[in-house]
This record gives C-alpha cells, sequence and structure tokens, in this order.
C-alpha cells in the first residue's frame, strides 16, 4: 500500500490495486443516443455486449475517467450525513479491489475503489471538473506518497458525496492528475460503521453519530497536534540564532509562514464540519 507523506496525508491504495487487476469499464448507447457505464459485462442490454466488450479492450481504463454528467439539481440544506439507518449497497469486484459507483454533488456519478486506508475521497481530475469542482492557481494543495513518488495534489470540499442512499455533506477530497479510477476515503466512510459481505458482495453502513467531517475525536486532535509540533520546532530553530546563511533563514521563514497558512486552512475545515473545540487541543 502507498502511504501518506504527511499525517493528514492519504494512503493512494489504487495505485497497487490497479497494478494487480485493470477495472473494465463497458460502454454502450441506448437508442436515445445516451451513454452508459457498466463494471460488469452482465449489466450491459444483451444486443450491446459484444460491442462494448470489444470498447473495454481497446480503451479501458480511460473510461473510468466520468460518468453521467449532468446539471446540477436543487440541493437539501446541508447536512453531515444521512440518518436513513442500516443501509446495504452491492458492490463489484476487480481482484482484491472493491468496486463502487458514487455520486458527487448531485451533478456526476463515477466508480469508486472503497480504500478505508484513504484519508480523503480522491477523485481524477476530470470527473472533479464534471462535479463542478474547480482547481485554481490557488487551490490548497497537500503531499502525497504514490508508488510513482511523492505529488502534491489540490484539497478540495465536495458538497455531497452519496453512496447507494448514503450521503455525506461537505466532504474533504482530493483531486488527482493520474489515477484513472477514484478513492472512497474515510473522509466519507468513517460517517458509517462499515461491514463487507464478501460472499453476497454487499457494503453495509450503518451512521455513526461520533464523527465530524469524516474524522474521530482523536484523529482531529492529531492532525492540529501535527501542525502545531511543527510550528513549534521550526520557531524554535529560528530562534536560537545560530543559523547563519540568510537565504536558508528566509527559506524557513517561508515555511513557517505556510503552516501558518495551513494551520488557518485546517480551523476553517473544522469550522465546516462543526468540529468540538476541544477536538482541537
Amino acid at each position: 500500500m502507498c502511504r501518506p507523506a504527511r499525517g493528514a496525508g492519504l494512503g493512494l491504495l489504487v495505485c497497487a490495486l490497479l497494478s494487480g487487476a485493470r477495472a473494465e469499464v463497458y460502454r454502450w448507447t441506448d437508442e436515445a443516443g445516451r451513454e452508459h457505464y457498466a463494471g460488469e459485462l452482465g449489466k450491459v442490454p444483451p444486443a450491446q455486449r459484444a460491442a462494448a466488450q470489444q470498447a473495454a479492450g481497446q480503451d479501458a481504463p480511460s473510461l473510468l475517467q466520468t460518468f453521467e454528467a449532468q446539471p446540477a439539481l436543487r440541493r437539501a440544506p446541508l447536512r453531515s450525513a444521512s440518518r436513513r439507518g442500516t443501509l446495504r449497497i452491492p458492490y463489484e469486484q476487480h481482484g482484491n479491489a472493491i468496486l463502487v459507483y458514487a455520486r458527487l454533488n448531485d451533478r456526476v456519478t463515477a466508480p469508486f475503489f472503497v480504500d478505508t486506508g484513504a484519508a480523503d475521497v480522491v477523485v481524477p481530475a476530470a470527473v472533479a471538473s464534471q462535479a463542478g469542482v474547480a482547481v485554481e492557481a490557488g487551490t490548497p494543495r497537500e503531499t502525497y506518497a504514490t508508488a510513482n513518488g511523492l505529488v502534491r495534489q489540490a484539497v478540495v470540499h465536495f458538497d455531497a458525496v452519496e453512496l447507494g442512499g448514503a450521503r455525506v455533506e461537505r466532504v474533504r477530497g482530493s483531486v488527482s492528475e493520474s489515477l484513472p479510477v477514484g478513492l472512497l476515503g474515510t473522509s466519507f466512510l468513517n460517517h458509517f460503521t462499515l461491514q463487507i459481505d464478501p460472499a453476497a458482495r454487499m457494503l453495509t453502513l450503518i451512521p455513526n453519530p461520533d464523527m465530524h467531517g469524516g474524522a474521530s475525536e482523536a484523529q482531529w486532535s492529531e492532525r492540529f497536534r501535527a501542525l502545531r509540533d511543527r510550528q513549534r520546532r521550526l520557531e524554535a530553530f529560528l530562534a536560537d540564532g545560530t543559523l547563519t546563511d540568510e537565504s536558508r533563514a528566509r527559506e524557513l521563514e517561508g515555511r513557517s509562514e505556510e503552516l501558518d497558512a495551513e494551520l488557518d486552512a485546517l480551523e476553517r475545515e473544522a469550522d465546516r464540519a462543526e468540529v468540538p473545540a476541544a477536538w482541537r487541543e
């Protein structure tokens, strides 16, 4: 499994999953000219299966980039997570990977690997764009470790992520320029107790009220503690007077300002998630 470069990062599990099992996605066009996608050939209409199977062999996994782009729907008032009780959601098995289809911002449905090692919901750039999420020069970025080394990825928030009736709003995410398939990480999953039934290929999600923004008290506390510890160490180093290289001093002062900005951004994220003050200590 790939590991995060920083404590608030995410494990990009898909780099291992895709190397061991390619997720085929089948595409076909109905009589009205609308394109459809499915992760299993049996879900394709019989008359379309031969063509869909041939196309999947030619252009997968590029087809995994985007699904069902639609205009934004009127949204309900923001809430933390659905409280519809226990939900059972079918999934597709691809090698050792669990593939589901989640809807973002009431606009686009896309495939995601379920990844309890990923801190965020990770979305390919094309899917993020169709969900109405813009990545700009000023969008915050964090460093993540992947199979191909360290990458800087944009950190965003989705208005809503919905999986089979399980809906969470104000979900932290990350936009990838390289992944062909998204990751459904713990910023969504931690709102629920997750159970997996491999025989029935079924996920069970039970709402978990003891979470804010997809993270527990311990996780929020650790994110704040790690940032403040880095701030204190850097401030102590700058203050001890042993650093004589002016260019290096300016570099570290710039890093100190970046840490201040990261802490401010974390405070704003915690505000959006209604995180109690005691969890930020």
